[in-house]
């Protein structure tokens, strides 16, 4: 959140110089060539469009992209819940 707080104060004027290039080298971590956020790291989640953004006018990195975690279903449960929707669609 550093460089977020640098580039806030800049657009608000509180600050007359640009902030740098963006820094997430503090906030990354990289696990088997993946590009993840350090647990308890200061940080803020931003859309893609707006990291685009972002990006293209200060610079730096790296990216960090979130992903969901992966929710592993039980195969019994995943065939009854199909069951019940195909008794639910001949009704």
């Amino acid at each position: 959140m550093q460089w977020f707080r640098e580039w806030e104060s800049f657009v608000k004027g509180k600050d007359g110089d640009p902030p740098g290039p963006i820094d997430n080298t503090k906030i990354a971590v990289t696990k088997c060539g993946n590009v993840m956020l350090r647990q308890g790291a200061d940080s803020g989640q931003i859309s893609e469009e707006t990291w685009n953004f972002l990006q293209s006018i200060y610079g730096g990195g790296p990216e960090v992209i979130l992903r969901p975690p992966v929710v592993h279903v039980d195969p019994d449960i995943l065939q009854a819940e199909e069951k019940i929707e195909v008794e639910t669609r001949s009704l």
